[in-house]
C-alpha cells in the first residue's frame, strides 16, 4: 500500500512540475487575426495582410488575398514579352519561393493611384513597393517597383481580393 501511495505522490509531483502557474490557460488566448495581420475589408488592411503573409512566408495567408479568377502579369525585359499566369501557378511559384528563401521584407510605400469605384466593391490601386529577399548568408536580392492591382469583393463587408496584378519593376 505504501508503495502505491509513494507512486501516486511522485506522479502528482511530476504533473505539478509540468504545469506553469504563471502561464495563461490556452482557452484564455484568443488571437485577433485582424489586429495582427490586417483588416482586409479596408485597402490599408489588405496591404498589411499582403505584407504580413510575405514576411511570414505563409501561403495559407497569401492565398486568401487572391481571387479565384486571379491573373498575374509581368514584363520579361529580355524578350520584350509579357508573362501571364493564373492563381494556381501564382500559388505554386510563391510556395516554392517561400520554401527556398530565409526571409523577406516587403514595404509598401506611396500610392500612385488609388481609386475605389463600383459602390466600394471594385478598386484600382497602383502602389510602389520595396522588396528584399534573403536567400542565404551570402545571397540577397533587393528590388523596387510598382504593383498595379485590381481589387474586388462581393460587398462592403467582405475582404478585398486581387483579381489582376501587373508587376512593373524599376531596376
Amino acid at each position: 500500500m505504501r508503495k502505491y501511495a509513494l507512486l501516486a505522490l511522485v506522479m502528482a509531483l511530476l504533473g505539478w512540475w509540468g504545469c506553469n502557474p504563471f502561464a495563461p490557460g490556452l482557452e484564455q488566448i484568443r488571437p485577433d487575426r485582424v489586429g495582427l495581420l490586417g483588416d482586409r475589408r479596408t485597402v490599408k488592411g489588405f496591404f498589411e495582410w499582403f505584407r504580413n503573409s510575405y514576411e511570414m512566408r505563409d501561403t495559407s495567408l497569401y492565398g486568401q488575398i487572391l481571387a479565384r479568377d486571379f491573373v498575374f502579369t509581368s514584363r520579361d525585359f529580355a524578350t520584350g514579352n509579357n508573362n501571364q499566369w493564373d492563381r494556381d501557378t501564382e500559388m505554386r511559384i510563391t510556395t516554392n519561393m517561400f520554401r527556398q528563401i530565409r526571409s523577406t521584407n516587403l514595404v509598401w510605400t506611396w500610392f500612385k493611384v488609388a481609386d475605389t469605384v463600383g459602390a466600394d466593391t471594385l478598386a484600382s490601386v497602383e502602389r510602389y513597393f520595396n522588396l528584399s529577399v534573403q536567400l542565404d548568408d551570402a545571397s540577397s536580392y533587393t528590388g523596387t517597383g510598382t504593383a498595379r492591382l485590381t481589387l474586388v469583393r462581393p460587398d462592403t463587408n467582405s475582404p478585398w481580393q486581387v483579381r489582376t496584378w501587373v508587376d512593373i519593376r524599376d531596376f
